[in-house]
């Protein structure tokens, strides 16, 4: 089915004797069919059209998780507990809550999701972000580098780790 409608365009790109500039031209206007129900699964599988199992939520907690045992491991194992468990703590906080934010605001906007929308949200977490990251940095005085920057990290990334614990 798909490949009919990529023969049919390669024939009329062929048949027209126009360079790649005027088909790009030509594509551009021409209208695209959607996939129906039976094209996707027969392109994608079906495993492909079911929802997805990780959420937003599941990523916040993760990482909720990921920040209290960094910041349980700093404490114990560190040099000074208290200053590397609380700077573990809080690099682990500067992600987890403009992240938790991102999906409160996703929930809440569920029936009228845009792009826009996203990538809105997604430009206040990132600002939210760089000011909690000025906030913790100027605010507490015992800040041990090391941990806050892992823990940050660690909290940053935990999403791969829930995508393949999901998968």
């Amino acid at each position: 089915m798909v490949r009919d409608r990529q023969q049919q365009n390669d024939s009329r790109r062929a048949d027209a004797g126009h360079d790649d500039w005027d088909s790009d031209a030509e594509r551009e206007e021409e209208a695209v069919d959607p996939l129906s129900h039976a094209e996707a699964v027969t392109l994608f599988g079906e495993r492909a059209l079911r929802p997805s199992r990780m959420t937003p939520g599941k990523v916040v907690l993760a990482q909720v998780v990921v920040t209290l045992l960094s910041a349980l491991c700093w404490a114990l194992f560190g040099k000074q507990a208290g200053p590397y468990g609380w700077s573990a703590l809080f690099g682990g906080a500067v992600c987890f809550v403009p992240s938790g934010f991102f999906a409160l605001r996703l929930w809440m906007a569920r029936e009228r999701a845009s792009v826009g929308g996203l990538v809105m949200g997604e430009a206040i977490k990132v600002f939210a972000t760089v000011a909690l990251l000025v906030l913790v940095v100027v605010l507490y005085r015992d800040l041990r580098w090391v941990p806050m920057l892992v823990t940050f990290l660690l909290a940053l990334k935990t999403y791969w780790v829930v995508a393949m614990a999901i998968r």
